[in-house]
């Protein structure tokens, strides 16, 4: 055996997480197998043939699924019991989450092994958790996760009359209200879309021209959709990072792309199209002409390369 992943909604589109390990995992030869840790007794005979093989057991986490379900959970720490000669943690959060971090920390301590994490701001976390007991076998290069397959950039013009996007599930971390910010300034007939779960119910004030709602979308079609705006807004309440998959999928496509950034080290990925001025981020990116929208998308799909190679090598 070359490695084992043990990683719960493998490739699944509705699992950021899963979806950025897929790819990831497609990029390394020989290709490590893979489990599932709710299957218990599946993760148990896996384990069990990486130790005879000394192969690596590479754990992600969190999925969807591992933060709720209880099999997930005895599948993990069976993971940190067997897998204890070759462990590696690829942790896409760390910080945010508060009370629940305490399970983690006990698995990290039992488990041992490098713990890689996609922010500084995620390993100062770390190193400060248990006292300090797993400072030392943070990843310290820091590597960002890489978030699924990028997008290409579309050959179609962007619509007319322009749209103004977001993209993402609309959770407690998004702050609604840079987004409202920068759609104060959105000039008449422009029109204002969502795609992702949520932002339907997200308490837009009413003000604001109509929002249409796309509601969740294919992967296949996000590209379609997404590639026609003229200005993507990525508002979140502590701070842009590179993790963030709601910012890299507008940039991917060639929109220029409106976010906050809270500290700095935490955003390497600063492509030509990226705006971070609410103020004058509207007309500017309504403006962005073809040649600075394909240079931006060119500089992404270089980022995602760097970043499968970087976890690569992190990891296997």
């Amino acid at each position: 055996m070359s490695g084992l992943l043990v990683c719960g909604d493998l490739g699944s589109e509705r699992c950021g997480v899963g979806a950025s390990e897929a790819a990831a995992l497609a990029a390394v030869d020989p290709r490590p197998a893979t489990v599932d840790p709710r299957h218990v007794g599946a993760t148990v005979r896996a384990l069990h043939r990486a130790r005879r093989g000394d192969a690596p057991v590479v754990v992600a986490y969190p999925t969807r699924s591992t933060v709720s379900s209880v099999a997930a959970t005895i599948g993990l720490a069976l993971t940190a019991v067997l897998g204890r000669r070759r462990l590696r943690w690829h942790l896409h959060e760390y910080a945010i989450f508060g009370g629940r971090r305490a399970l983690l920390d006990l698995l990290l301590v039992v488990g041992g092994g490098r713990v890689v994490v996609s922010t500084t701001t995620e390993a100062e976390a770390l190193r400060r958790s248990r006292g300090g007991r797993v400072a030392r076998r943070v990843d310290v290069r820091v590597v960002p996760p890489a978030n699924g397959t990028p997008l290409p950039a579309a050959e179609d013009p962007p619509a007319d009359p322009p749209v103004v996007g977001l993209f993402g599930t609309a959770r407690d971390d998004k702050g609604l209200g840079v987004a409202v910010e920068a759609l104060a300034s959105v000039p008449d007939g422009v029109r204002i879309e969502t795609v992702g779960e949520g932002w339907d119910r997200a308490g837009w004030p009413g003000h604001l021209p109509p929002v249409a709602h796309h509601g969740r979308v294919p992967t296949a079609d996000l590209g379609r959709i997404v590639s026609r705006w003229s200005l993507a807004i990525a508002p979140f309440a502590q701070g842009a990072t590179d993790g963030r998959m709601s910012l890299r999928t507008p940039l991917a496509c060639g929109v220029p792309t409106l976010t906050t950034v809270a500290r700095p080290a935490d955003l390497t990925l600063r492509p030509v199209h990226l705006l971070l001025d609410p103020a004058t981020a509207v007309p500017r990116g309504l403006a962005t002409d073809a040649g600075t929208r394909a240079q931006g998308a060119a500089e992404v799909l270089g980022f995602e390369a760097r970043t499968v190679q970087d976890l690569r090598e992190a990891l296997w």
